[in-house]
């Protein structure tokens, strides 16, 4: 019996211990909603010792309640272009910087291409030679150029204002990615985008309508411009390694401008890269590289226009429907 009773006093004050709260607990409570970030550290502080009840009737001092501390964050986040050149990655960086914006988070499109062309000098002339992979010149300044993107970058999302950065680059080696990676790993949030296509009749139409806009050939004859960007983008295929790894965010458009193509989302998330995911599938579900027309234009004369009425809604008189059926 004795020892059975010591037995039962022993689990009795294990329990005892385990029911006991310390008096005093801190709690980080962390909620992610959309884009926000909500944390919440809340102290809790000693109670005071209850004061006497004074003859005079006085309210005896109430015991401090915890202090909560609340933040509020946007997540920061990087999405990176990956491609060969030539196959619409700045468009895409355009329509989704148009987008973004639109929803409310301040996005900033840097392009890797307009800072080593800033630092060139003004007599160099980058022909597809400069990216070869054994040019050290060419890739010192490549280099350079990064660099650079890469510290306005870190300044635009440091400020208040800067969430999303589209980082516009070929980056085509597992190499560069990583540089990439190890820069915004437990910083910023990221993503890849990898833009593919093989189909010779877009990329022959995304050549000619590169060489209209591309400051590395203004004043250059077209013909002239084509072949030595061709040759420019034979020097990328020589180290192209496409996105391989699935430990990674990326997101691949693989032939989606013809129709034919599909796209690969792995380990895609989140509200921000939840909407870029279905933003793309209809921007390149629509063409890339098709030209379309868009009008604009009034209905035609109503029966209220015949009457001198303005508003209202009502039918199309006669001119006003052969008005409709002449419209392209």
């Amino acid at each position: 019996w004795e020892i059975l009773k010591t037995k039962f006093r022993k689990k009795a004050d294990e329990k005892q211990q385990r029911v006991e709260t310390p008096t005093s607990v801190k709690v980080r409570a962390s909620v992610n909603f959309k884009d926000l970030n909500l944390t919440v550290d809340e102290d809790e502080e000693e109670e005071e010792e209850m004061q006497t009840v004074a003859p005079t009737n006085s309210l005896a001092s109430s015991p401090k309640h915890p202090k909560a501390k609340k933040a509020m964050e946007r997540m920061k986040l990087v999405i990176i272009m990956v491609g060969l050149p030539g196959r619409g990655k700045t468009f895409l960086c355009n329509k989704l910087k148009c987008y973004l914006n639109w929803l409310g988070h301040s996005t900033q499109h840097i392009n890797v291409g307009s800072y080593r062309r800033l630092q060139k000098p003004v007599d160099e002339v980058q022909s597809a030679d400069f990216f070869d992979k054994n040019n050290t010149h060419g890739m010192e300044a490549r280099n350079r150029a990064l660099d650079a993107a890469l510290s306005d970058l870190d300044d635009y999302l440091a400020s208040e204002s800067g969430q999303v950065v589209i980082f516009d680059a070929t980056n085509t080696t597992e190499e560069r990615r990583q540089k990439l990676v190890s820069h915004f790993h437990g910083r910023y949030q990221y993503l890849f985008i990898e833009s593919i296509c093989n189909d010779p009749k877009v990329l022959e139409q995304n050549y000619r309508f590169k060489m209209m806009y591309s400051p590395d050939y203004k004043g250059v004859d077209m013909d002239k411009a084509i072949s030595d960007f061709k040759e420019r983008i034979c020097k990328y295929e020589e180290v192209y390694e496409p996105i391989s790894n699935r430990n990674v965010h990326y997101i691949k458009l693989i032939d989606m401008v013809t129709g034919r193509g599909y796209m690969d989302v792995n380990r895609i998330s989140g509200y921000i890269p939840g909407k870029i995911v279905f933003f793309l599938m209809q921007v390149c579900k629509a063409g890339m590289a098709q030209a379309r027309k868009i009008w604009l234009t009034r209905h035609g004369e109503s029966e209220f226009n015949l009457h001198g009425l303005i508003g209202g809604d009502s039918n199309l008189a006669a001119r006003g429907e052969e008005y409709a059926r002449l419209l392209p």
